[in-house]
Parts: C-alpha cells; structure tokens; sequence
C-alpha cells in the first residue's frame, strides 16, 4: 500500500530535519511500488498538502488493481524527442513524411516541442489551434496541422506512455461542409477552354482529370500502357520528394505498393490519348506528360501552369475541380455512388457521400412505384379492408 510522510520529520538526510513544528508546510511525499509486488519498483512523489500527497497515493493503488497503472515517468519526454523517434519508425508514402514534417517544424515543435508529452491537455491543444487560426489558418489546414500530433499522441497512448490523448475533449476550429458545390465547378464547355489554353503537349491532362476523376498526381504518372480497351488502370502517383529530390513515383492514396484500381475509359478519350502519343511521344517509362527535358512532371508544376491558365480565363478552379467536375456529373446521371467511389479511390464510401452525395437524383418517384407494385402483389389492400 501506498503511505504518505514528510521528510522533514523521518528523513535524517533531509535538510529541514528535525522540524518540529506540528502543523509545518513542509512537502508531503507518498511512496509506493510499481505492480510486481515486492519485486516492482519503489517510486515517490512529494505534493505540498497531505490531501494531494493522499489522493495521489490512492489513485496508483487502484490503477494497479484495474490494470491500467501507468509509470508517470514514462511519458516525461519532451514532445519534439517522442515525436522524432515516433517518426524515425512510421513507413509513409514521400508526400504524408513531408506533410508531416512541415506540420511539425512550422507548427507543433515552436509550440510545444519542449513540453512534455505527459504534461499536455486539451487546453494546449485548443491554444495550438488558436494560434494557427490567428496566423491565418483555414479550418482545414488546422486539421491538417494537427493531424500527426494526434497520430503521436494516440501511439502514446497505445504504448502505455500516456493515459489519454490530451485531442479528447479539446474543441478546435470547427470543418466546413464537405459537400461540394456543384454550380461553382466548371462546364463541359469551360472545361474545353481551359484544355484549349493550356500548353498543347499536356493539354490533353486536363481531360484526362475531368473523365477520369484522378488527382494530380495520379493523372501525371499515367502511362501508355496503362490505357486498355475499355479501361484505365491506374497504379501510381507522382510524390513530392523530401529535401530537394524531386518528384518521385508512389504509390495511390490510400493503398499499398502495387494496389491499382479501374476506371471505364471514355472512346473519345481513348482515340485523344493515341492522337496525343502520335504527336509528343512518351516518357522513358511510357509517361503521357514530361517535362521539356524528360523528366517527371512535379504536381507543383502543373498546379503552377494550371493556375496561369485559369488566371488568364478569368476562372478561380484548382485541378481538383476536374475531379469534382467527374463525380459530380457522373452521380447526377444516376451512376451508383459504390462505382463512383470505387472509381475515384475513396478510402471509403461515407466520404463519397460526404462529399457529393447531395448529387445523386431524388428517387421519391421511383420509390413510390416501386412501393405500389408491392404492395399489389402482396395484396395489401385487402388486409387495410378488413381492418378497416
């Protein structure tokens, strides 16, 4: 059991020995042993009243009896040190390290990287996010700041390093609505204008995004060959490399080294990517797009070339938009949301719904037809008769 003393009063070695005041304000310490019984570790804590001193000393008594005993120690460790060796064992795709890295040297390190991992709680936690706001943050990118702090924390958590994640509880900037707004999306029209404008040996990229679905980085790892008879299998992204190596070739969002997933190729789209081959040729590995000197083309390059397009359109759309543009019309056409999500590599389909479920059509008239039908066959109406 836990016992509670001063050491002013028992500990010879103590500097305030002997006191003899009876009520002193001296430190209290309680003493106790880690689970093991006589075999676990002696440890002590001093508190300046007897009560704290107690509480203390009942709590580590109780959590050796639920199991959940934590060594205080354990968690002692400055936030920048445990998230560093954290990161030091983590296998990530190039682009989530260096998102990662960024969060952690502009944002979470200046903050609290010496503070102790075991010390946080959700008010430092709202303070991050505060300030972040304050410095201009949207919602979104607050979230996406604090995204590998909650990584470490619930790691923390699952080692036994910690008790609670100190994100339970603390109230941040509130997300907007994923849904898109689909009268803000480009027409098929304008879509064309921008292909138009746009540079004529990646021109074809924009369509390429807009009937396919794909991201940036998907749409520019693209090769001949993954171009079948009625399909498009997509099997690698263009990464941001970190530290100035340049873009590199990884794998989808979502998925493993080697995962790919189909997408229906459009005729039209596949007589463009012919035509295109025939007129520019490919990569050294079958790449549609490359840079003048035939290397990979960065997605910050293209995002670069596409936003002077849209500037000189008069537009205000990302390349992302082509993507909203493939779900949005693909869904209001009456595709299943299953086929879209599968198509555009959700990591799940509550984020397609999420995100442009509010397009697919009404179905209240086919629901009544189909409910009449129904109940005529199972001659409902003669069980509404006689009840009535």
């Amino acid at each position: 059991m836990a016992t509670t003393f001063q050491k002013c009063k028992t500990d010879k070695k103590h500097k305030e020995y002997p006191c003899t005041q009876s009520r002193c304000k001296h430190a209290w310490t309680v003493r106790y042993r880690e689970p093991g019984g006589r075999a676990g570790r002696q440890r002590e804590k001093s508190f300046p009243t007897q009560k704290a001193a107690n509480d203390y000393g009942v709590k580590m008594e109780n959590d050796k009896r639920e199991g959940v005993y934590l060594d205080p120690k354990r968690g002692a460790v400055p936030v920048r040190t445990y998230a560093e060796k954290w990161m030091g064992r983590q296998h990530m795709a190039p682009n989530t390290e260096g998102t990662y890295d960024r969060a952690f040297r502009l944002h979470i390190f200046p903050a609290l990287g010496n503070r102790l991992l075991s010390s946080l709680r959700a008010a430092d936690i709202e303070e991050l996010g505060r300030s972040m706001t304050v410095g201009g943050l949207s919602a979104n990118s607050v979230d996406a700041y604090m995204t590998p702090l909650r990584a470490v924390c619930k790691a923390a958590v699952i080692n036994g390093d910690i008790a609670r994640s100190p994100f339970i509880g603390a109230k941040l900037p509130k997300l907007p609505s994923k849904a898109v707004d689909e009268t803000l999306l480009p027409s098929g029209q304008q879509v064309q204008d921008i292909a138009d404008e746009f540079r004529r040996d990646w021109a074809l990229s924009v369509w390429i995004m807009a009937a396919l679905g794909l991201r940036t980085g998907e749409m520019l790892a693209l090769r001949e060959g993954d171009f079948l008879s009625d399909r498009v299998r997509v099997r690698r992204q263009v990464t941001r490399g970190k530290k100035g190596q340049g873009p590199l070739i990884g794998p989808l969002k979502h998925r493993q080294v080697g995962d790919w997933r189909d997408i229906p190729l459009p005729t039209h789209l596949r007589e463009g990517v012919a035509a295109h081959v025939a007129a520019y040729g490919t990569g050294p590995n079958g790449e549609l797009f490359q840079t003048l000197t035939g290397t990979l083309v960065a997605t910050t390059d293209y995002s670069t070339a596409f936003r002077k397009v849209i500037k000189t359109l008069g537009f205000d759309w990302s390349p992302h938009d082509l993507r909203h543009w493939f779900a949005s019309t693909a869904l209001s056409s009456g595709l299943p949301l299953l086929d879209v999500s599968r198509w555009l590599g959700h990591k799940s389909i509550n984020e397609t719904a999420d995100t442009y479920g509010h397009l697919t059509p009404d179905s209240t008239g086919r629901a009544i037809t189909v409910m009449d039908v129904a109940i005529t066959q199972h001659r409902a109406d003669l069980v509404l008769t006689t009840a009535a």
